[in-house]
């Protein structure tokens, strides 16, 4: 397995492995859309999360097939310094095809996750941020999730780090964990509970090491 840097062209590979892995979110956010047009639909969003300086690692096999990604903002905000004009376009193409039960659902969920924030005690605002990680299910439990983890804390060195995870992802509490994150807080959208988690700049090398598997 190989680590290699993603870009805009990986969004529709990043996208397959998102559905693939988050199926539950699918299921309440998109119920009622075709295959076809959800995949579409995802890869413009990974594209629009680029076009924001969204950088990210993917681990691919020895065929060249995508196995797993993991997604992060090295200024803390996937909104910083975006590029106006093609994230304009893009906003555009998914906007129309988002029905607005769609839309609506979407609104709610991130004013949840905006307004239930819960600390448990202070920490500084992160300097970079996870946006997102995911392994396609047959590569599960084969350590890809240190492995990107790894490369991408490498990426961001000297950075402080934060990140949610759900409060149910046992095995991903236990990557962040080793990893030196922390459990700073807590906050819900629509399908329940995430705890807010930080990594101080600096941490000690507990962090996963990155390489190949």
């Amino acid at each position: 397995m190989r680590l290699t840097p993603a870009c805009a062209q990986d969004a529709r590979a990043i996208a397959e492995i998102y559905l693939q892995a988050f199926p539950e979110s699918v299921a309440l956010f998109f119920p009622r859309k075709s295959p076809a047009k959800l995949l579409r639909l995802l890869e413009l969003s990974f594209s629009l999360l680029f076009s924001w300086s969204t950088g990210g690692v993917l681990a691919q096999d020895e065929r060249g097939e995508i196995a797993g990604y993991c997604l992060y903002s090295p200024s803390g905000s996937t909104r910083i310094l975006p590029n106006i004009p093609k994230s304009a376009v893009l906003l555009s193409q998914i906007a129309v095809r988002l029905g607005p039960v769609e839309l609506l659902k979407l609104m709610a969920n991130q004013l949840l996750m905006t307004t239930t924030v819960r600390r448990n005690r202070k920490v500084p605002r992160p300097q970079a941020s996870i946006v997102s990680v995911a392994v396609r299910p047959a590569y599960q439990g084969q350590g890809l999730g240190t492995l990107l983890l790894g490369r991408v804390l490498q990426e961001l060195e000297g950075k402080s780090v934060g990140l949610n995870v759900r409060t149910g992802n046992l095995p991903g509490r236990r990557l962040y964990s080793s990893a030196g994150f922390q459990e700073c807080g807590t906050r819900r959208d629509l399908l329940g509970e995430w705890l807010i988690m930080y990594r101080p700049a600096g941490a000690d090398a507990c962090a996963p090491r990155a390489g190949r598997v």
